[in-house]
C-alpha cells in the first residue's frame, strides 16, 4: 500500500503523561495510533510513520526532499535492456539485534512481499513486473523484471528491509510488537492506543538523529493537542485545521502552514447498488453540482486550490481544468441519464482528512439542491478503513490521496484490482495506458501516455474532485522541523532549535 492514502487526522486516547521536555526529546501527536510495526503489512499511515524510523530501505528519499538517494545500497546500475537492476550493498551495517546486514536479508524481505499476507499490501512486485530476486553475494543483489520499470526506485523506497534470521524465527504476533531494523531509532515501549517511545540507535550507520528520544502521544481531540502546545507538553501537533491554526501561536509554539500534495476528494463507489453511479454522466453531474471555489473560500479559508487533475503539478496535464460550479448543467446531465427525479445516495466520512463533517455536510447540501437525496454516515475509523480495504462503500466516501516522484505512481490508484482502488473501478484501456507508461523511458512518449490516462480519469469523473490539502501544524519553539508536502513524517530530521 502506498502510505499516503491512509494518512489520518485523528488520535485515539487521552493525553498521556510524558517525561519533562528537554532539548533531546521530541514529543508529538501524529495521525492516530499505530497498529503494528511489522514491515510489509503496515496498513495505515500511522503504522508506517511509527515503523519508518526503525527500518531502512535499499534506497531512500533524500532527507527533506523527493530525490531518491542511496540507503542500504551504496549504488546501483540498470542493464541496457532495463530489466536487471543491480544493487551494491553497504558493508558493516548491523541490525538492532546485532546481526549483520547482507543480501540474504534483502532477498528475504523482497521475496515475502510476493506472498500473502504481504502481497495484498505491498506493490513492489505488481507495479514493477519484478519476477526474481537474486543474491549474487553478501554485498550484491539483482532484481530481474519482465519489463523495464520507471517506478522501480519509488516502490523500493516503500519497501522496508528486515533481518532474515530474526523475522524467520518469531511468529507474526510477536514481530508486530517487537520490531528490529537497521534504522536511526529503536522501539523502547509501545502501549497501543496510548503512546509509543523510540530511542536513538547507537549502531546506526548513517547520520545520528539530533534528538535522542521520540515520544508519540495519542491525543484524540484538536483542543487537547492545542493545549499541549500551549503548555509545552507537545512539541509537534499535526493535522490542525484552518479554524484552529491561529491557536498554535503561543508562548511555547508557533504555527506552520503550507500546501500539500494530498488530493482531497469524494470517492464514487462502483460496487454500489446505486446503478446511477456507474454512469459517467451522473458522476460528471456530481462534480458540476458542487461549488468548490466557495467551499475553499469558506471552509478552507482560501488556503488551497481546486484540483485540476489526479496528478500533482508540475506533471499534471495542462489541458485539464476544474469542472466549476454549474448546477443547471448537473441537472441536465442527470436528466439525460434518466435521473431527472434524482436518486438516494449515501455519503460516508470519518475524521481523518480534516474538515470531514463540514465538508460532507456542505457537499450533501449542494447535491440535494440538484435533486439527489443524500444520507450522511459518520463512520468509526475501523469501519471506514475496512470499507476502504474491501471496496464496500455504497455511495460516496470522503478521502485523501497523495503521491510524488512521477505520474505513473499517482495514476496506479485507479487500475483494476489495485489495493488502494477503494472505488472498485476497472477500465482496461486506462490500465493499458498506465502500465505502458510505467515501462516507457522516453520522456515525451511517457508523458503522452500519462496525459491520456489523466483525461480518462477526469472526463469519466472517477472522483468528486475537491482540492489539494493544506498543511497545518503547531511546532514547539524549542524544535526545528520542516513538514513535507507529501505527508512523509521524518521525525529523525527534527533537532533542537538554536
Amino acid at each position: 500500500m502506498n502510505r499516503s492514502i491512509l494518512l489520518a487526522a485523528v488520535c485515539a486516547s487521552a493525553l498521556v503523561a510524558a517525561p519533562a521536555a528537554s532539548a533531546k526529546t521530541l514529543i508529538f501527536c501524529s495521525e492516530g495510533s499505530p497498529e503494528n510495526f511489522y514491515p510489509g503489512v503496515n496498513t495505515t499511515g500511522t503504522s508506517f510513520d511509527g515503523a519508518e524510523p526503525i527500518y531502512n530501505r535499499i534506497v531512500e528519499f533524500e532527507r527533506g526532499g523527493t530525490k531518491v538517494v542511496p540507503g542500504l545500497a551504496e549504488k546501483w546500475t540498470i542493464s541496457e535492456d532495463g530489466k536487471v537492476y543491480t544493487f551494491n550493498l553497504r558493508r558493516g551495517v548491523k541490525f538492532q539485534d546485532g546481526s549483520p546486514f547482507t543480501a540474504a536479508d534483502v532477498k528475504f524481505s523482497f521475496d515475502r512481499m510476493n506472498k500473502p499476507p504481504f502481497s495484498t499490501v505491498q506493490q513492489l512486485w505488481a507495479q514493477t513486473t519484478l519476477k526474481e530476486v537474486r543474491a549474487i553475494d553478501d554485498g550484491t543483489i539483482d532484481l530481474l523484471t519482465e519489463r523495464p520499470s520507471v517506478t522501480m526506485l519509488y516502490w523500493l523506497e516503500e519497501s522496508f528491509i528486515a533481518p532474515k534470521g530474526y523475522y524467520s524465527s518469531h511468529e507474526a504476533a510477536y514481530l508486530n510488537a517487537h520490531p528490529v531494523g537497521s534504522g536511526p531509532y529503536k522501539l523502547v515501549e509501545w502501549t497501543p492506543g496510548d503512546h509509543l517511545t523510540l530511542t536513538a540507535n547507537p549502531e546506526y550507520f548513517g547520520t545520528a538523529p539530533a534528538l535522542k528520544d521520540v515520544i508519540f502521544k495519542v491525543v484524540p481531540d484538536v483542543s487537547a493537542r492545542l493545549n499541549g502546545l500551549a503548555t509545552g507538553d507537545i512539541d509537534l501537533a499535526l493535522e490542525l485545521s484552518p479554524d484552529t491554526i491561529g491557536q498554535a501561536k503561543t508562548a511555547h509554539s508557533r504555527p506552520v502552514e503550507g500546501l500539500g500534495l494530498r488530493k482531497v476528494h469524494f470517492g464514487i463507489s462502483q460496487n454500489s447498488k446505486v446503478a446511477a453511479l456507474r454512469d459517467p454522466r451522473v458522476r460528471r453531474a456530481l462534480n458540476y453540482a458542487i461549488d468548490v471555489p466557495t467551499m475553499i473560500k469558506t471552509l478552507m479559508h482560501g488556503s488551497t486550490v481546486p484540483l485540476a487533475s489526479v496528478v500533482n503539478p508540475p506533471n499534471a496535464d495542462p489541458s485539464l481544468t476544474p469542472y466549476g460550479y454549474h448546477p443547471d448543467r448537473a441537472r441536465q446531465l442527470l436528466a439525460e441519464a434518466g435521473y431527472s427525479q434524482g436518486f438516494d445516495l449515501d455519503i460516508d466520512f470519518s475524521p481523518f482528512w480534516g474538515q470531514d463533517k463540514d465538508t460532507s455536510e456542505t457537499v450533501a447540501g449542494y447535491l440535494n439542491a440538484v435533486g439527489i437525496r443524500t444520507k450522511l454516515h459518520a463512520d468509526e475509523w475501523n469501519d471506514f478503513r475496512r470499507k476502504l480495504s474491501d471496496q464496500s462503500f455504497d455511495g460516496l466516501f470522503f478521502a485523501g490521496w497523495a503521491a510524488l516522484i512521477n505520474p505513473s505512481v499517482e495514476l496506479v490508484i485507479f487500475t483494476c484490482k489495485q489495493e488502494d482502488n477503494a472505488s472498485g473501478y476497472c477500465d482496461p484501456k486506462y490500465d493499458d495506458l498506465v502500465h505502458r507508461a510505467s515501462t516507457e523511458y522516453d520522456v515525451d512518449k511517457r508523458k503522452a501516455l500519462t496525459d491520456a490516462a489523466q483525461k480518462i480519469v477526469w472526463n469519466d469523473a472517477y472522483w468528486i474532485f475537491l482540492w489539494r490539502a493544506p498543511l497545518y501544524a503547531g511546532l514547539s519553539n524549542r524544535i526545528d522541523y520542516t513538514l513535507r508536502p507529501d505527508d512523509y513524517l521524518e521525525i529523525y530530521l527534527a533537532k533542537p532549535r538554536p
